[in-house]
């Protein structure tokens, strides 16, 4: 049996020295790390502090890795168990820590017991309260792990160098079409704050966030500060001010959030065009995407928390001229600096911008084609009877197929029952294109078809074949009643733009949950693509919405540039995870020049 030797007991200067050294250190790097994580794996160990076994050459792991293990579950106040599967991960904890590849539960507590002895253990756990402390007070305590260094990946199968060469081609083909009306004197090139937007899209921090949060990221010697970032950034969305010929003829102005949008889709679609023509590169085993494709459309949310009203207490101290408004036979003071493109969400206290995305889903490469902003009518504009500029969900579909017909050639459109409507359907017949559509039951033949389903031994689901017209228009629909897979007791209802049999809506509706791919991408860009903001301005929301959509290709580019070397078929878990491709595409969103 191997001994340990024992440490000083508590009163020994060297357990004080130990503890006020890494109180100290974990105090210096509170300021240049943002996860306790990331605090523990970068002090600064001395081994002379713990003597572990007589004989070293019988260790099978190194005592630096295994005095940061130990600190690291006492401080993140974890079992054996959660150390162990921590340490196996997605996250890679156990590269961190300095170890080869992740230790077994019974490993951990081989050494807890043989390793260190009792003073010892316990000066790891006073050490551990005392780097959870000071994390607390600098709030750099989170649940999550953090993303890895690019020093710190290694896949089964792929290498560092692999991993950032993938991500460096695939950010190239996705930002470098962004531009900007810029004095040629600058300090700084676009560039540099497009790396920056990239560390705080993926970060999810703010543009007022400290600049050595950032520098350490950058190999520039010097970075943009934030006081800086918001003005230059609008400047990249900011329209050009001379009319066009047709407003000049017609004498209406096209509406400013139009104009914005305009200006951001052009270098977003160029950075999309380059994408895919990499995926379709015949010098990989296998394509990115097939021709003709499925597209899901959906809208997503990005919550404002600002008030539309105030109070008239507010009103009478503020040098703003509130508007009066009526809702529900109810007085309001209207904000009159609201944003025009904020709506109300499905909760009826909730408000935000909306966006609506059409994107490659089935068996292709999930990429996004388009991206729509959404301005929908809100409740006192209605009641008020005001004019005011929207976009229909008509409108939102014949904007997002056309962005996306300049790239790929669509044969299904799949969308919720948001969009169900004649017109909707009608922009997308005209275009030959297939839809399976969502529809609310609550037309009374809706509910009869229900009903006689519902009182049938033997049938659960019903195909109704019908036409409707629009505008002259008519149109071959089927008419899919089956039971809700969200709830047994309802019937959800489907419209085809063709006459289908039972085998063919079956396998239709098949593909249609596919569609939730789409739901995966709002999942994805909101948690790990877009930054912390509470801007008004809509050249901010939209571009940093726009900038999140190209991280997500850029992530899924990425991962498809990588699946020759891992071997992984296409809709398998990516070799990459969104969450820790964070830190790899702020190095490689730009080559600083020397």
């Amino acid at each position: 049996m191997v001994e340990s030797v024992t440490t000083p007991d508590s009163d020994d200067p060297s357990r004080e020295e130990f503890l006020d050294a890494i109180e100290a250190e974990t105090e210096d790097l509170c300021h240049i790390h943002d996860h306790i994580t990331r605090i523990i794996t970068n002090l600064d160990i001395r081994e002379e502090w713990f003597r572990g076994y007589d004989d070293p050459d019988r260790a099978k792991f190194d005592l630096e890795p295994m005095v940061r293990l130990f600190l690291y579950k006492h401080a993140r106040e974890l079992n054996q168990s959660e150390v162990a599967r921590r340490l196996r991960g997605a996250a890679y904890v156990y590269l961190r820590l300095g170890f080869d590849q992740p230790i077994s539960q019974q490993i951990i507590s081989h050494n807890k017991r043989n390793r260190f002895n009792a003073a010892e253990r316990s000066l790891l756990k006073d050490a551990a309260d005392v780097i959870r402390t000071v994390c607390g007070e600098h709030d750099v305590i989170q649940s999550n792990e953090p993303a890895l260094e690019p020093e710190d990946v290694q896949h089964d199968q792929v290498s560092e160098a692999e991993i950032m060469d993938a991500v460096q081609r695939a950010t190239d083909l996705g930002f470098s079409e962004f531009s900007a009306d810029r004095a040629s004197n600058a300090t700084y090139p676009l560039e540099a704050y497009f790396e920056r937007q990239g560390y705080l899209n993926m970060s999810r921090a703010g543009t007022t966030t400290a600049s050595r949060r950032f520098a350490r990221l950058s190999e520039r010697k010097t970075v943009p500060h934030g006081s800086s970032h918001n003005r230059t950034m609008k400047k990249v969305a900011k329209p050009e001010s001379q009319l066009t010929f047709d407003e000049f003829v017609t004498g209406q102005q096209t509406p400013e959030w139009k104009r914005i949008r305009d200006e951001v889709l052009e270098p977003f679609h160029a950075g999309v065009e380059n994408i895919l023509d990499e995926l379709t590169d015949e010098d990989y085993a296998e394509a990115g995407f097939t021709e003709p494709v499925h597209a899901a459309i959906d809208i997503t949310a990005w919550n404002f928390y600002a008030s539309p009203f105030i109070s008239e207490q507010d009103a009478r101290t503020s040098d703003k001229t509130p508007i009066e408004v009526t809702i529900d036979g109810e007085e309001k003071l209207l904000d009159p600096d609201h944003p025009d493109l904020v709506s109300g969400l499905k909760d009826s206290d909730e408000r935000g911008y909306k966006f609506a995305t059409i994107t490659i889903i089935a068996e292709n490469t999930p990429i996004v084609l388009g991206v729509e902003p959404v301005r929908d009518q809100r409740k006192w504009e209605k009641e008020m009877g005001w004019d005011v500029e929207r976009t229909s969900r008509a409108d939102i579909v014949e904007s997002l197929l056309e962005q996306a017909s300049r790239h790929v050639d669509i044969h299904k459109v799949f969308l919720d029952r948001g969009f169900s409507s004649l017109e909707t359907r009608d922009v997308i017949d005209q275009r030959e294109q297939l839809y399976v559509l969502g529809k609310p039951a609550r037309a009374k033949v809706d509910q009869d078809h229900i009903e006689d389903i519902q009182e049938h031994e033997a049938y659960d689901s019903r195909i109704v074949h019908g036409s409707q017209t629009f505008d002259g228009r008519e149109h071959e629909m089927t008419y899919v009643y089956t039971p809700s897979k969200k709830d047994g007791d309802k019937y959800a209802v489907f419209t085809i733009n063709e006459h289908v049999d039972h085998h063919r809506a079956e396998a239709l509706l098949g593909q249609y949950s596919q569609r939730m791919e789409i739901e995966n991408e709002y999942k994805t860009i909101k948690k790990h693509f877009l930054p912390t903001s509470a801007s008004k301005d809509f050249r901010i929301r939209f571009l940093y919405f726009v900038i999140g959509s190209l991280l997500y290709n850029v992530w899924r580019m990425a991962n498809f540039i990588l699946r020759d070397a891992v071997d992984v078929d296409l809709g398998d878990h990516p070799p990459i995870l969104a969450g820790e491709l964070i830190e790899l595409v702020a190095f490689c969103l730009f080559d600083p020049p020397d």
